[in-house]
């Protein structure tokens, strides 16, 4: 099948167009053409004028497994392992534990599904995701290498740094890592672990990088490197962040993760209003939304090597997420304050996943299940059966456990746990 999207603003996140048909063929899963002339198609999907349409959202940090909340801790914290024994020692994490690991998968997918997220990385072992990551609706991605951290310390969740590092190469996937999460003397060695060991280059993606020096800066610029940004968890644990202004002027490809909600934002729209308010707070200036945005779209496409995914351009990858559009006349500022409320429409490989129930007729013309809930006050679309899902996990829990992630709204008359 094929169909076009008309109507509202298209941000590529390049450039800005109107009155552009992006035309989708659901075989290939790409986007076959762009332009204000429409070929035939199937049928035609109309967003409403106010609707803004961007390339679908890429979270590129993630741990799926500890999607659970609150936040638990209290920083700040010389480096990450403290925050891991606070962790494990809460009750709140025995209270997690009568959640199945597939459990925490599909509310992970769901949390990400519902703030427009279509692409995620989740930092975790092959041995652990693997059996878990097919047959979410969201794509998480598959193909890396991986290490914890370059510490002594990690959690050895990779074969070693050298031949992490050489398989990603061979494969042309990312080698992804966390580095320099804390202030502890071998945490600030992370840059000069992986280039003595050679393995600093375009394929390693860097998640955290909070005491980054200025030469460690220059040398992620001067080498290629990637990193993810992950305000809300950076300070939350150790009062501070990254070193982003000076991470962007060197040029470095920076983009936005959430890390779990144990530690970090709520959801990917969280994170970029809090990445926007941290900036102005640590800078006294504003971060342009447009570089935000990048961040959450072509920026991670490239960090995880994912080249046909993070644009609307003919041949990507058909993932699109509609934003309402507000008051502001910057597309980009208005994904960048947008809330749960704000998400019209999340369209992955050119099927709907999640929208309002203004795009019925749309859902429709697929065959996939999906039900119809209240979420953010608004009656939605959603692929799967959240409904079922949510009732499982309370019923597992032994309470209707309240997820602002995933605020879902039972249809009136039914009981939260069966």
């Amino acid at each position: 099948m094929r169909y076009a999207i008309e109507g509202g603003t298209v941000v590529t996140p390049d450039f800005i167009l109107q009155e552009t048909a992006v035309v989708v063929d659901t075989e290939t899963k790409k986007i076959v053409h762009m332009g204000k002339d429409m070929p035939r198609v199937d049928m035609v999907l109309s967003l409403e004028k106010t609707d803004i349409l961007f390339p679908g959202l890429i979270n590129a940090h993630d741990h799926l497994l500890g999607t659970y909340y609150p936040r638990v801790g209290k920083g700040p914290y010389l480096n990450w392992y403290p925050w891991d024994n606070d962790l494990k020692s809460h009750p709140l994490y025995e209270e997690r534990s009568r959640l199945s690991n597939q459990d925490l998968y599909w509310l992970g997918a769901y949390k990400n599904l519902i703030s427009g997220v279509v692409v995620v990385s989740d930092h975790m072992p092959h041995a652990v995701n693997e059996p878990l990551i097919h047959g979410l609706p969201i794509f998480v991605l598959s193909e890396y290498t991986l290490e914890h951290e370059c510490s002594s310390y990690d959690l050895r969740w990779g074969r070693g740094i050298t031949l992490e590092h050489r398989e990603a190469q061979e494969r042309n996937i990312p080698f992804i890592t966390h580095l320099e999460e804390g202030f502890d003397e071998e945490a600030t060695m992370g840059v000069d672990i992986l280039m003595e060991m050679g393995a600093l280059d375009e394929y390693t993606v860097l998640i955290h990088g909070i005491s980054l020096s200025e030469k460690d800066i220059e040398i992620l610029a001067k080498q290629k490197a990637n990193l993810v940004w992950c305000p809300s968890s950076n300070y939350y644990m150790f009062q501070t962040t990254a070193p982003i202004k000076h991470l962007l002027e060197a040029g470095v490809n920076v983009a936005l993760g959430t890390d779990s909600p144990m530690s970090g934002g709520l959801h990917l729209l969280d994170e970029m209003q809090f990445a926007s308010s941290l900036y102005e707070k640590l800078y006294q200036e504003r971060l342009d939304p447009a570089v935000l945005v990048r961040m959450v779209t072509v920026n991670a496409a490239r960090a995880l090597r994912l080249f046909d995914q993070g644009r609307i351009t003919e041949n990507a990858r058909a993932h699109f997420t509609v934003i309402r559009g507000g008051n502001s006349h910057n597309p980009y500022e208005t994904l960048v304050r947008a809330d749960l409320a704000d998400v019209r429409l999340v369209i992955r490989d050119g099927v709907p996943l999640y929208g309002s129930s203004h795009f019925l007729p749309f859902f429709s013309r697929f065959s996939h299940h999906y039900q119809q809930v209240l979420i953010a006050g608004e009656e939605r679309i959603v692929i799967g059966k959240p409904i079922h899902f949510y009732r499982e996990i309370c019923k597992k829990l032994g309470f209707a456990k309240q997820l602002p992630f995933f605020p879902i709204i039972l249809p009136e008359g039914m009981a939260v746990c069966p």
